[in-house]
């Protein structure tokens, strides 16, 4: 058997290999580091960088689409140049005219070669994948030379079939815009998991990068203050009594009503009430002087507004507490700039806080849990692990409930 006609087979060997191995060696860097590797070294991985400027965008995709294509084509040309070699040589060749039997032998050859050109292939495939799982970073310097050089070669063809994948799979651009916020948080997503299999991530900045992920799906009616539980002052009130009531509740503003709590007129400002008193302690009774006067004006929202435009209509109104409001403009709740940013960063103590306050759920020595009626729906979830029946009629766990 002659060792240059079986030179070609091997190289096209050697090519599917070297794709097996870069494949499992990038799934197991993930994207954050083979993009930090890749940008250290621009020259050595430069098919990455040609493919980002013919494609600008999504070149991680189109490099994965390529890589799995020229794959695809090394492995045929493999198997097809195998079967040639075989076929071409003077051993086998004899055995097909040799004697009245050969029309027996031909399906037996037949299977045993293309068991040979099986065998390798797996065989090899699997030296690979082993290599590129445990070393991915030594692989992915060793290898990609060599699927660059088949990348680069192959890509005329790899190239039209990119295109014709991008026009027979192009999406209408109103359903790209429609989908957009849910590509960035399956992105974010991806991200995370990527970066919590390279251990890169701490727990709070997954929790971080998770919450922004879900962010702009929350609404006001998730997050809000329930009615109930609503910190409120007549309007009729004292400048005292409403001292009191900040100084009871340590809270810095408090919505006010007139005559029923659907009918929010304002909100007091401690600072405003502070400086009226300053201002008029000796001309007005603080028993006796109302508050009316010095309330700020209220920003209502409804229950389906989403929090991420309520926090850019607070920031540009320069405002941080809203009243929420059902359909019918009945009071639904309260909901503040920091209730929005603890979606984010998680809950927000301040030195009014109590340290040994109940928590909302805890573990029962005996098994089980102590839930409060009053936590919500979500934070129930997310603490078991298990869906519950959503329902407009109701937000807390009490409400579900009764």
């Amino acid at each position: 058997m002659s060792l240059e006609s079986l030179l070609l087979p091997l190289i096209f060997l050697l090519a599917s290999v070297a794709f097996s191995t870069l494949s499992k060696a990038m799934q197991a860097l993930g994207k954050l580091q083979i993009k930090k590797e890749f940008d250290a070294h621009r020259g050595f991985y430069y098919f990455y960088f040609l493919v980002k400027k013919l494609f600008p965008k999504d070149g991680w995709n189109n490099l994965t689409f390529l890589n799995g294509s020229t794959k695809q084509i090394t492995r045929i040309l493999y198997a097809t140049t195998f079967i040639f070699y075989f076929l071409s040589q003077n051993f086998f060749s004899s055995i097909f005219i040799a004697g009245n039997h050969h029309i027996l032998l031909k399906p037996s050859i037949f299977i045993l070669i293309i068991t040979i050109i099986v065998f390798l292939g797996l065989f090899f495939d699997f030296l690979g994948t082993l290599l590129g799982s445990s070393r991915p970073l030594a692989a992915l310097k060793l290898f990609y030379p060599i699927a660059s050089i088949f990348l680069t070669f192959f890509c005329p063809v790899t190239f039209i079939l990119l295109k014709l994948q991008k026009l027979i799979f192009a999406k209408d651009p109103k359903d790209l815009a429609a989908s957009s916020p849910y590509k960035i948080k399956d992105k974010i997503l991806e991200l995370v998991l990527e970066s919590d299999l390279q251990h890169e991530l701490s727990p709070q900045e997954k929790r971080l990068m998770l919450s922004v992920a879900s962010f702009k799906d929350r609404i006001a009616r998730e997050i809000m203050v329930p009615r109930i539980n609503v910190v409120i002052l007549p309007s009729h009130s004292s400048i005292q009594e409403a001292a009191l009531c900040f100084a009871q509740e340590g809270y810095s503003r408090i919505p006010v009503y007139k005559q029923s709590p659907d009918n929010i007129i304002g909100v007091l400002l401690y600072k405003d009430l502070l400086r009226f008193y300053l201002q008029t302690q000796k001309q007005q009774n603080p028993e006796t002087a109302t508050i009316e006067n010095i309330l700020k004006p209220i920003l209502y929202t409804p229950e389906t507004k989403k929090i991420s435009n309520l926090l850019q209509e607070f920031r540009s109104k320069q405002i941080h507490l809203a009243i929420v409001v059902d359909e019918y403009g009945g009071t639904e709740g309260v909901v503040t700039i920091e209730d929005i940013l603890e979606e984010l960063v998680g809950e927000i103590a301040d030195e009014y806080d109590n340290a040994q306050e109940e928590l909302l759920f805890q573990p029962h020595p005996q098994g089980g849990w102590v839930v409060d009626a009053k936590m919500s729906i979500i934070d129930i979830e997310k603490e078991l692990g298990i869906p519950i029946p959503h329902s407009p009629e109701y937000d807390t766990l009490g409400g579900y409930i009764f």
